[in-house]
């Protein structure tokens, strides 16, 4: 399993909804308001080359794998219970 956070950056239309929706289908965990985790069987181009299908040209996506614990402030609730089921 390989761990990845991932960022968008909408533009012209803001089609919100379409790449939610995946990000959902996907289990990410929505750490802040464009800012996700998540763990899949994939590399990061994989993922980026995936959730490009689920925005628009103009728009911008981030796709950063990590494999260390990761440390926050004021994350959104639930963020403490993915990272402690990952890294414990």
């Amino acid at each position: 399993m390989a761990y990845f956070a991932v960022s968008y950056q909408l533009n012209n239309s803001k089609d919100y909804p379409t790449l939610w929706d995946e990000m959902k289908r996907l289990n990410a965990h929505k750490v802040m308001r464009s800012f996700y985790f998540l763990d899949l069987n994939n590399t990061a181009s994989e993922v980026r080359d995936h959730l490009q299908g689920f925005i628009d040209d103009d728009d911008a996506v981030m796709v950063v794998p990590f494999d260390q614990r990761p440390y926050h402030h004021r994350a959104y609730q639930g963020t403490n219970n993915w990272i402690s089921e990952r890294f414990g």
